[in-house]
């Protein structure tokens, strides 16, 4: 198994669709942990994998302690719901190697089985052309960090800073790292990093598979198509089942050719992709009204301070831009 070095994954990463979970608040801007936990359950009720204090859980929010909570919070309610095997992905990344390494290993300690880092951004400017820097700071956590690392990039959060094909594979080679997600839209990138991770050489030495993910849906059929295997999407907090069928076809098309799987997936890749936008523009408070509006209320829940909750705007956005993908998701 990945990771092997600092102790193995408790349970197996599974190819496929994976959630980033959003973080419910109360109006006290508290953690809502019954809400969290039924969107956990629901989430993977659908099918897809959990991850957990993402982007979209609002993690650079929370304490060290309520991110220990939340994952807590996340196992019971799998575990409770029958889904034992069920791996949490979690966001551990913080603004120090050394930090980092601290809340993975607490991560571990609460219950986690993988974790997924970003670079901190906050010196962007000092550093976010210096390769070497870059480096180090990836290969001190790979190092040190009892669970198997995920690699994300993500500039938008990272202050511009964008990994490219060479640096993640270079990281692919140490035992500690499992996938990449990629949330900069380089189909052409994960491309690339597929077709080295998934050679028999490569799968020889590393001792397992290796996730390429992209951080969107509105490209999945076609990243599958050219060896990604699945992707971490924010959208499925409000279609997971919908995804998760997009995701099944463009995978059966990819390994067997079937051109009806091709036409219904090419289909509903449409659909997807604009509900994957529409999301994207609405945000972490977007999201959070269309769970609270068309799922079930409080499932979403607050925003916590300063990201803002939907506005008139956002909230006619997401009425009328996710009908259609609603639709097909209250039909699964």
């Amino acid at each position: 198994m990945p990771g092997a070095t600092n102790g193995a994954a408790r349970r197996p990463f599974p190819k496929g669709v994976h959630c980033p979970i959003v973080t419910p608040f109360t109006k006290e801007q508290e953690i809502d942990f019954p809400a969290l936990k039924k969107l956990v359950t629901r989430t993977a009720q659908a099918g897809m994998g959990i991850t957990l204090l993402g982007t979209n859980g609002e993690a650079s929010h929370l304490g060290d302690d309520e991110r220990v909570a939340a994952i807590k919070a996340t196992r019971e309610a799998l575990d409770e719901a029958g889904f034992k095997d069920n791996a949490i992905l979690v966001g551990t990344g913080t603004g120090s190697a050394r930090e980092t390494i601290k809340l993975t290993n607490q991560a571990y300690d609460a219950g986690a089985d993988y974790s997924i880092v970003i670079f901190p951004g906050y010196f962007a400017f000092a550093m976010g052309k210096n390769r070497a820097a870059l480096k180090e700071y990836f290969i001190q956590v790979l190092d040190n960090s009892k669970l198997p690392i995920m690699i994300y990039n993500f500039p938008g959060a990272a202050s511009g800073i964008d990994l490219d094909s060479d640096f993640i594979i270079e990281l692919s080679e140490h035992p500690n790292c499992f996938g990449t997600k990629l949330t900069c839209a380089g189909i052409g990138k994960g491309t690339r990093i597929a077709a080295h991770v998934q050679t028999k050489e490569y799968l020889s030495r590393h001792g397992g598979p290796f996730a390429v993910l992209p951080g969107f849906t509105d490209y999945l059929l076609p990243a599958i198509v050219s060896g990604h295997t699945g992707c971490i999407t924010g959208t499925g907090n409000v279609i997971p089942k919908t995804i998760v069928k997009l995701y099944n076809l463009s995978a059966k098309f990819a390994e067997t050719g079937d051109l009806e799987a091709f036409k219904e997936a090419q289909k509903l890749q449409q659909i997807v992709s604009r509900a994957d936008w529409c999301i994207i523009k609405a945000g972490i408070g977007g999201t959070k009204y269309a769970l609270d509006a068309h799922v079930e209320k409080g499932l979403g829940g607050y925003t916590r301070s300063p990201v803002p909750a939907a506005d008139d705007a956002v909230k006619k956005m997401v009425d009328e831009g996710m009908q259609e993908s609603l639709a097909i998701e209250r039909s699964l």
